[in-house]
């Protein structure tokens, strides 16, 4: 019987031990399991991480290239005879200064501006009778340099094929078509230059829209001349001869005998969305009198 029992004895530790052992194992797999989760949890981040970075490099990435087109153009384009002499009219002055001695501002103009060039007798004649969007400025005129990538952007924007423009001082300031007045020892306004007969009819033309010409003393009190002001740029929509759009300046606080300075952001957005509004105008309108209905 001790026999018997001295065996019971050891079979008994031998299946606990068993026991342990089995616990052990099974208790050591889980761990293994977890870890395989993690990790493919920690790869679906990854992934996702990186698909996302792509989304943003790409979207970047596009709007660059859309921004380089926009102040570019297309480089295999060809400018029509207009538009490259207008691109020279602009780009010319880059690096040079003034006659007071000030550098222009740096102008870059789209090849594809869609600018035709058309003479004062034109102008006249669609101002009475035709259909197109004008644009008066000149290369010197620091404002008109500043208007001109804007203008450009707005005419992109809105799919605008032409542009008429009328270079108003193609040869320095003799060349002006405006008439000039100055002030005298006694701050009376006298009339220095007059202006050209084409002008005046320009001018009757938009009597309606334009300012009074203003010239200001030395203190800046402002002196009327008594004559209205074609001031530059200004751009004009016209339809059939009716004036439907019109804009003049660069800001709402700008004078025309000041030096124009460059535009704050918000200010290069307000200018923006008045050129847009006068092409719309015009684009709106031309439509509505359009019998083919090609619009």
């Amino acid at each position: 019987m001790a026999t018997k029992k001295s065996t019971t004895t050891k079979k008994s530790p031998a299946k606990k031990s068993s026991a342990k052992s089995s616990v052990k194992k099974s208790s050591t797999r889980k761990p293994r399991v977890k870890k395989t989760t993690i990790l493919q949890e920690e790869n679906h981040y990854g992934r996702t991480m990186l698909a996302a970075l792509l989304i943003i490099v790409i979207c970047v990435g596009g709007y660059f290239w859309v921004q380089h087109k926009n102040a570019s153009g297309d480089k295999n384009y060809q400018p029509t005879k207009d538009e490259a002499k207008f691109i020279d009219e602009y780009e010319s002055l880059n690096g040079k200064k003034d006659s007071n001695g000030n550098d222009y501002i740096k102008v870059s103009v789209l090849k594809n501006n869609n600018i035709v060039y058309a003479s004062s007798s034109e102008i006249i004649n669609m101002l009475d009778s035709g259909t197109g969007v004008i644009y008066f400025g000149y290369a010197e005129d620091t404002a008109s340099r500043i208007a001109v990538p804007i203008l450009l952007n707005a005419m992109d924007s809105s799919n605008l094929d032409k542009i008429y423009y009328l270079n108003i001082r193609e040869k320095g300031e003799d060349s002006d078509i405006r008439d000039i007045y100055t002030l005298n020892k006694k701050n009376k306004a006298r009339e220095t230059k007059e202006g050209t007969k084409d002008y005046y009819s320009i001018r009757l033309a938009l009597a309606n829209h334009l300012h009074d010409y203003i010239l200001y003393t030395s203190d800046g009190k402002a002196v009327n001349t008594g004559e209205k002001r074609l001031n530059t740029p200004t751009l004009v929509a016209v339809v059939n001869g009716e004036i439907v759009g019109f804009h003049e300046g660069i800001y709402s606080e700008y004078k025309a005998n000041e030096s124009a300075k460059k535009l704050s952001k918000t200010q290069e957005k307000e200018l923006l969305n008045k050129y847009l509004e006068v092409i719309s105008s015009y684009l709106n309108n031309d439509c509505n009198d359009d019998k083919e209905g090609d619009c």
